[in-house]
């Protein structure tokens, strides 16, 4: 490979993704993990072996350089720069334990720099070595996982110090969460997503403060087709120049146009994780169900809504601190949960969020959602198929009589056919055997 060079990804692509599978990294929350630590060891697969001579390394008893020329031999290698004597020996026994080699990485080092196969495979024996980098990846605990690899120390605060390095990681770890499931290897992670259907035309706002009227008109019409002014919807919202006032004020009014058992939710503190859990499952149940879902956010200039993969272009938002009512119509779990903002303030007046800074804007402000999918699920059914299946337990569970008069055996159906299949069992377990014999035994006899 060489020190530096134009990297090109598709040749690598194949050894990471076996590298990564063999370490068990097969979620999101994985995969970005070890694309922000190898990525950072690595400058983005740009380097394989470490910029520096190795010089430094001479002598290193503790990695295992104990001869003349180890430093400089056994420097970093491979995109998480495996080092010293050592090291390259212990990943040569692991190597040939699991049969992936019959390679001595200790005698030709060099390896593991200039193929990929065998510098991704230095990164799974890394990784596998230190089993808590997967369960740090699991927690989102990437302070944690850059201490477990580079060997920051505990200053007494009960965490790992921060120490060079974990700007740039924690950069690169959160691009490639918002990546989701598109970064995870082999392509085996389940996306879901739904957006409904709603009119892009009718959008923006008429004045700058019917946000408010603006994001329950997107919500109704998506749900009915029916278009309300906003003028007409802000009064029913008490809606003045001031804004509309309180997420509470919107179930009754989309209630009233849609239906949806429409409640709302105050947050008036940062939302723990049972509480961003819950976030997300009454966004998706509600647009599950059809029904979008109202969400009233306070953005200061430092939290302005960033738009994330698929979506490539931010709403403009300025001005300050924007206090704002935006419509929520869809949602994308690609292993990074996001949704559908219809934003009527702000162009391109459309976009993907991401759920957890969506939580972070709603403080102190809240949601409305339908609660209509918590409900018994009768919408599946119409009045046609209650009467069927109505029906149909009559016939199966009712029973009947015997068809000769002077019988008083009753029997349900269910009941009847059962009775029917162990008497066709007892059939083949005792009368067949029987016959068999007796036909057996008329063939003898005629001398056949």
């Amino acid at each position: 490979m060489g020190n530096e060079r134009g990297v090109d990804y598709s040749a690598l692509l194949p050894a990471m993704e076996m590298a990564m599978l063999s370490a068990d990294v097969t979620t999101p929350l994985r995969a970005a993990m070890w694309m922000a630590q190898i990525g950072h060891e690595s400058q983005g697969l740009k380097y394989m072996e470490e910029i520096a001579s190795g010089a430094a390394y001479e002598w290193r008893s503790d990695l295992g350089n104990v001869y003349a020329g180890d430093g400089p031999r056994y420097k970093g290698s491979g995109p998480i720069q495996l080092t010293g004597r050592a090291n390259f020996r212990a990943f040569t026994q692991w190597a040939r334990s699991k049969g992936l080699t019959t390679l001595d990485f200790e005698a030709e080092p060099e390896r593991v720099r200039q193929d990929p196969k065998w510098g991704f495979l230095a990164a799974t024996y890394f990784w596998v070595n230190r089993p808590k980098l997967n369960q740090y990846a699991d927690q989102k605990d990437l302070l944690r996982a850059s201490a477990l690899i580079n060997g920051w120390y505990d200053d007494g605060t009960g965490k790992p110090r921060e120490a060079n390095g974990y700007k740039d990681r924690l950069a690169r770890y959160n691009k490639a969460l918002s990546m989701g499931a598109r970064i995870v290897p082999g392509g085996n992670f389940v996306v879901k997503e739904k957006t409904l259907e709603y009119s892009r035309n009718q959008i923006t706002q008429d004045t700058f403060y019917n946000c408010g009227p603006a994001a329950t008109q997107t919500v109704i019409q998506a749900r009915t087709g029916e278009f309300i002014q906003e003028v007409d919807l802000g009064r029913e919202l008490l809606t003045d120049q001031d804004g509309t006032d309180y997420i509470g004020q919107f179930p009754a009014v989309l209630n009233k146009h849609i239906g949806g058992d429409y409640i709302h939710v105050d947050t008036p503190n940062y939302l723990n994780d049972e509480q961003k859990e819950k976030f997300w499952n009454d966004i998706v149940g509600s647009i599950d169900a059809g029904y979008g879902v109202i969400v009233n956010i306070v953005a200061p200039p430092t939290n302005y809504p960033k738009a994330v993969p698929p979506s490539t272009i931010s709403p403009k938002y300025s001005g300050g601190t924007v206090y704002h009512y935006i419509a929520v119509m869809g949602y994308l779990d690609d292993g990074a949960r996001k949704v559908w903002v219809a934003d009527s303030g702000f162009s391109p007046y459309g976009y993907h969020a991401s759920l957890d800074q969506l939580a972070s804007l709603m403080v102190p402000k809240g949601y409305a959602y339908s609660t209509i999918q918590t409900k018994e699920d009768d919408m599946a059914f119409t009045e046609e198929d209650r009467a069927l299946l109505k029906r149909v337990h009559h016939e199966l569970t009712h029973q009947f009589g015997s068809r000769y008069p002077e019988s008083t055996y009753r029997e349900t159906l269910v009941g009847y056919i059962l009775e029917l299949d162990r008497k066709v069992e007892d059939m083949h377990s005792n009368m067949l055997p029987k016959i068999g014999k007796l036909i057996e035994g008329l063939f003898k006899k005629d001398g056949k």
